[in-house]
């Protein structure tokens, strides 16, 4: 079963890949357009990097991080960039029940993060969740570039283990201590 996990934005959308059977993860970040690209543009750009990779392995579950609720940002974004976070995840909705994805599901943040980084201190700060997602990665022997990929790899992470998967990464480090536990 191939999974293709993805944090999604406009301009950084983290994605990574992983089946039993290969090798390594294929992971990274698409820039799907700037403040001068249309939504549909973005939509577009997405469904390519999609079908770019189910073309090299047929992806079977689909997991996306769900757009914030709007209710939880209080004024802090606009309606532009509420339509944004929700057509890409309908878009990513709709191109895995049109591609056959066995499995489609949104995560929200919270959830996947509890998986892969544990016991979260009270109050964090979303650059300390980024910074600890990277060193997660890199605990387990990836080496992401940015923060979006980061969070791909962790939701990825979450996805192998809610399907009962066992991925090369954690057989290689099954004891990487939880953050805000002494080692």
């Amino acid at each position: 079963m191939r999974i293709l996990a993805l944090d999604l934005s406009k301009a950084s959308t983290g994605f990574a890949s992983w089946g039993p059977g290969d090798a390594v993860v294929a992971s990274g970040t698409w820039q799907l357009g700037s403040e001068m690209t249309s939504r549909g543009m973005v939509f577009a750009r997405l469904h390519e990097r999609m079908t770019d990779l189910h073309s090299v392995g047929a992806i079977d579950a689909l997991f996306y991080e769900e757009p914030i609720n709007p209710v939880q940002l209080q004024g802090h974004t606009t309606i532009d960039t509420i339509k944004l976070a929700l057509g890409l995840s309908g878009h990513v909705e709709s191109w895995g029940e049109a591609m056959g994805c066995r499995i489609i599901r949104g995560v929200n943040n919270a959830t996947w993060r509890r998986e892969f980084l544990g016991k979260l201190p009270k109050k964090s700060r979303t650059a300390d969740l980024k910074h600890m997602a990277m060193t997660r990665c890199r605990d387990l022997g990836f080496r992401p570039a940015k923060h979006d990929e980061a969070d791909a790899i962790g939701l990825l992470d979450y996805a192998c283990e809610a399907l009962q998967m066992i991925p090369p990464w954690r057989l290689a480090n099954p004891l990487v201590a939880q953050f805000g536990v002494s080692r």
